[in-house]
């Protein structure tokens, strides 16, 4: 439902201040995006405007991207990321578009010549007829016409001149102009619908290859997408990137021990039930579109149409003269007269303030653990192999039961990755599983990070599993103190999964439980699970 209300506050958002066409045409825009997602009926409106019916197209191509619809249907927070990027490309490429224009020294002229005075015209219209002849071609627009008719009304001495006559004059001359304007806008309007289509191209390209990133990254850890969000902004991932995520993935279905240690881990500090009561205000903003009978329409801009009854002054003086009448019919005929475009309704927003009280059964978040890797040169081969397959294998488990996790990889120095923040890790969980284990071992940096961590609102109730071989001179004297404080004073556990036969026992010591990972031994999920349940206990 919240999600839901979020949508809505854009759509309204964007037919309010979309700054895109004119509001109308943002409110069918966004009634045909609505029947994309969620089908129903749709009638589309009787518009003559080439932008809004590019706009309606482009956007049934993007719905029509593969698994697209498949992709939102079943997740409402990328369905409302997707609705607000391609809202904001919308209103980027048509601000873009509307900025470059080749044309523009030519719609300058057209400007000058509009406020030219008389006396001066009478001196410079060949070069404007000149002009005309060398742009346009005898089928888009011959000047003889009005060569012939400005030569003879250039005759006489402009004083000599009656009003009428220059009336006459001036009908012909915003004619000839009104020609160029509408040859010179259709030149405007195909540049602009080729940019747009070049964007469109673009954004749908990238827009598909962002679906078929996220269906495979559904594959790996489905059905728990709905933590991985949605980032154009966001490079793609590599195909490496996948591949290693699709590898691990396969290794892991494989290794019964790591799935049960990963599972017994899950239920390590389960959720607490709490009941919660809420008092709270809740407002309802209402908002339609009503036709107010005592206002006159709105004119909202200029189109051409066939409506005598709105035309601009400018056609109708066509009529006053046997010489313009035809062309008057003509582009009625065309419906291309210049008419008015009117707005008759008005947005209507009403408030209404409820006060609830809310009971609810709230699960507390189920307790996190902090998780520390070593990738030193001794781990190399089957127990870096083991490690990073665990590494996802908590991945997984983190993301399924909504559990913070912290990752410690350590050698000399450390690296950590925060599971619970999932769009941004999954990079850093890729790039720790390609990379090469090597240098030495410095654990006592890693545990005084895990300490860090276990002082924090996050954290302070984390477990803490250390990963590692366990080849290693010692800890700081001072690291294994605040560890034991931990233990003795937060209830905190530290547990350790040994890779090796050869460990340093005395380290081990200071770990409540520890646990010995040898594939080629039997019985040793059964000893793991013994010592976890004790835990659980």
């Amino acid at each position: 439902m919240k999600n839901n209300n979020l949508l809505q506050e854009e759509y309204d958002r964007f037919i309010e201040f979309g700054q895109l066409l004119d509001r109308r045409s943002r409110r069918y825009l966004v009634e045909y995006f609505k029947h994309q997602l969620e089908g129903g009926n749709y009638s589309p409106p009787d518009l003559n405007d080439q932008y809004f019916i590019y706009f309606q197209t482009a956007i049934s191509e993007i719905f029509a991207i593969k698994n697209l619809l498949p992709l939102c249907k079943g997740n409402k927070r990328i369905t409302q990321r997707i609705v607000l990027d391609t809202l904001y490309w919308m209103r980027k490429t048509f601000s873009k578009v509307k900025r470059q224009n080749p044309f523009q020294k030519e719609q300058e002229l057209l400007e000058g010549w509009a406020v030219t005075p008389l006396n001066a015209f009478q001196n410079r219209y060949p070069y404007l007829l000149n002009f005309l002849s060398t742009t346009y071609t005898k089928e888009e627009l011959n000047p003889s016409f009005y060569k012939d008719r400005m030569a003879r009304f250039f005759e006489k001495e402009l004083h000599q001149h009656s009003e009428e006559e220059k009336q006459k004059f001036d009908r012909i001359f915003t004619d000839l102009l009104s020609q160029w304007d509408a040859l010179l806008q259709g030149k405007i309007l195909n540049y602009q619908l080729q940019k747009f289509q070049e964007e469109q191209e673009d954004y749908v390209e990238l827009l598909d290859a962002k679906v078929t990133e996220y269906t495979k990254l559904h594959d790996l850890v489905n059905p728990f997408m709905d933590y991985l969000g949605w980032d154009m902004s966001r490079d793609l991932w590599a195909e490496t990137s996948l591949d290693v995520l699709e590898k691990y993935d396969e290794i892991l279905k494989n290794e019964d021990a790591i799935r049960a240690l990963v599972d017994l881990l899950g239920e390590m500090r389960e959720a607490e039930i709490v009941m919660e009561e809420e008092t709270f205000e809740k407002t309802i903003v209402r908002r339609e579109w009503v036709v107010d009978e005592m206002m006159r329409s709105e004119i909202v801009g200029v189109h051409e149409s066939q409506d005598l009854n709105h035309l601009v002054s400018s056609e109708v003086g066509l009529l006053s003269d046997r010489d313009t009448e035809s062309l008057f019919l003509k582009k009625y005929a065309d419906q291309q007269l210049l008419t008015f475009q009117y707005e008759d309704k008005r947005l209507v927003k009403s408030r209404e303030n409820i006060m609830e009280v809310h009971q609810r059964v709230r699960q507390k978040e189920k307790g996190p653990f902090i998780v520390l890797i070593d990738s030193s040169e001794s781990m190399m081969g089957r127990p870096e192999e083991i490690a990073k397959v665990l590494c996802f294998a908590i991945l997984k488990m983190a993301i399924k039961e909504n559990r913070r996790a912290y990752l410690i990889n350590f050698s000399i120095g450390i690296k950590t990755i925060d599971l619970y923040d999932i769009t941004n890790s999954l990079e850093e969980l890729a790039a720790f599983l390609r990379m090469s284990f090597n240098g030495g071992t410095d654990a006592s940096l890693a545990l005084s990070e895990a300490l860090r961590q276990l002082k924090t609102n996050d954290y302070q109730d984390a477990d803490v599993l250390m990963i590692s071989d366990f080849i290693m001179y010692r800890v700081d004297k001072q690291v294994l103190d605040e560890i034991r404080f931990f233990q003795q004073n937060k209830g905190t556990e530290f547990h350790s999964l040994t890779l090796s036969k050869e460990p340093n026992s005395e380290i081990l010591s200071r770990f409540d439980t520890n646990w010995v990972y040898d594939p080629q031994q039997k019985g040793v999920i059964q000893e793991l699970t013994r010592g976890l349940h004790t835990i659980r206990e």
